[in-house]
């Protein structure tokens, strides 16, 4: 649907305070792009992010001379890494660097660059042993489903079929290289529908102890906190990690995006959510965490923070109790009430069509009749909790931010339908997710712990000659 922009977050907002967030493989399994009935979709927002951000980006401190590109067709043929029989070029690792974009200068040389090339490589590498993995099952992913899935990316950002690749490569970045973070995230995506998610079993208890746990901390003030973890596996590593997290952290404060940043970085599971850990309560989270983590507002970033196995940078993404609203964010909750003009309108249907909208509208006494009304039409009708107008286009602010309570706007007309907007009443109670939708929030954390242990098996047991 056009019009309002929901928060972010606001699908598995409920789920997520419980505790039992999106954590692990789940974005890279359940949550992107392969839409099993088991678990419910986010429809590509993770692969969206990272488009958003390397979009947003100034790639201009990255721009290739001719010089610089001839050498780095010569680097098509040198090998960064070798992962069992496959080769990652020399190429690729620059190409994904440049695609990450960063947010802020790259390093040009020296230890920055040699550990920002190791990171970027590490997950190159795992990449790799998803669609080894995938073959051996004899599973592929088709061209069909590729293309699919860059032209959903395209819609979202209303952009011409062909417009992403173009858009890359007037900024000297090879398509493939974001084709490939596809192609991977699809093949390992089948690899856990094929392997892991038929053991994966949540009992009534599972699900009844999260209801509990949501009822027990209603009134406590949770945080929705993004991680990127960096593990310090002995006393000699310390040094070398604290400066990799320095780094990044100075990115962080230049503008780079935290979801990307912690996707190539962070060795835990959330790295394939951007670091989601979910809604976490006060007490629950590790004492160093939860002393760096209670000061910071919405948006606000700490670190690098020393915790149990390593260094962590923390972002808090949300805060709120439960059923509550964020302390940071000046909300409103709005409906938003849709009819769909037919194909090739003419004046007289499109006049037709804003008519009965308005007829709807001034009958409506309140949002939960303006979205029955409108569904009964043929419509579509939807609340969205926590618009915040400053977030919204130029248009559809000026359209909501006028209204009181239960007071509608006029028919506004964008891409072949006319919608109105009413101003509902706060609603700071809040309900509580229904027990189906705990469920699939529990399953989809245990696929993810499954995934990141059976990712680290794979690991352990390839050939992996790293020469960079």
């Amino acid at each position: 649907m056009t019009g309002l922009r929901p928060p972010k977050g606001t699908t598995e907002r409920l789920l997520n305070r419980a505790g039992f967030g999106p954590h692990a493989g789940v974005g890279a399994v359940l949550c992107i792009l392969y839409k099993p009935k088991v678990a419910r979709s986010t429809a590509g927002i993770m692969i969206l992010k990272v488009f958003f951000a390397a979009s947003a980006v100034a790639f201009a401190a990255a721009t290739l001379s001719d010089g610089a590109a001839a050498q780095q067709r010569g680097d098509d043929r040198r090998i960064a890494a070798i992962v069992n029989r496959d080769a990652i070029t020399l190429y690729d690792l620059e190409q994904r660097v440049r695609f990450m974009g960063l947010g802020a200068r790259l390093p040009e040389g020296g230890e920055a660059r040699q550990r920002l090339l190791n990171e970027v490589l590490r997950s190159m590498i795992n990449e790799r042993l998803q669609l080894q993995e995938a073959a051996r099952e004899r599973l592929e992913v088709t061209e069909k489903e590729l293309q699919d899935q860059l032209a959903e990316i395209e819609r979202r950002n209303r952009m011409e079929r062909g417009g992403l690749a173009k858009m890359l490569r007037a900024r000297n970045i090879d398509p493939r290289t974001f084709e490939d973070q596809i192609r991977a995230s699809i093949a390992w995506q089948k690899v856990i529908q094929l392997k892991i998610l038929p053991q994966i079993r949540v009992s009534d208890v599972e699900v009844a102890e999260v209801l509990k746990r949501l009822q027990q901390n209603k009134d406590k003030l949770q945080y929705r906190v993004q991680e990127i973890f960096l593990p310090v596996d002995t006393p000699a590593q310390q040094a070398r990690v604290l400066q990799t997290a320095q780094f990044i952290l100075a990115q962080l404060r230049a503008g780079a995006s935290f979801e990307i940043l912690a996707r190539q970085f962070s060795q835990t599971g959330t790295a394939a959510t951007g670091g989601d850990m979910g809604f976490l309560f006060e007490g629950q989270m590790e004492p160093e965490i939860e002393r760096a983590v209670k000061p910071l507002k919405t948006g606000q970033i700490a670190g690098p923070v020393r915790g149990a196995g390593g260094y962590y940078i923390l972002r808090v993404a949300d805060r709120r109790t439960f059923g509550g609203r964020n302390p940071d964010v000046k909300g409103i909750t709005v409906a938003q009430a849709t009819l769909f003009l037919p194909e090739n309108p003419t004046p007289a249907q499109s006049k037709a069509v804003q008519e009965r909208l308005a007829k709807i509208a001034a009958e409506a006494k309140d949002c939960a009749g303006l979205v029955k009304s409108v569904s009964d039409a043929g419509g579509r009708g939807q609340v969205v909790d926590e618009i915040v107008p400053q977030e919204q286009r130029a248009e559809i602010r000026a359209l909501i931010v006028p209204l009181k309570v239960n007071q509608v706007s006029r028919p506004f007309l964008e891409l072949k339908t006319y919608s109105v907007y009413m101003r509902c009443p706060d609603n700071p109670a809040g309900k509580p997710p229904a027990e189906k939708d705990v469920r699939e929030a529990l399953q989809r954390q245990k696929v993810g712990a499954f995934a990141e242990r059976f990712l680290k098996e794979l690991r352990r047991s390839a050939y992996v000659d790293i020469r960079v």
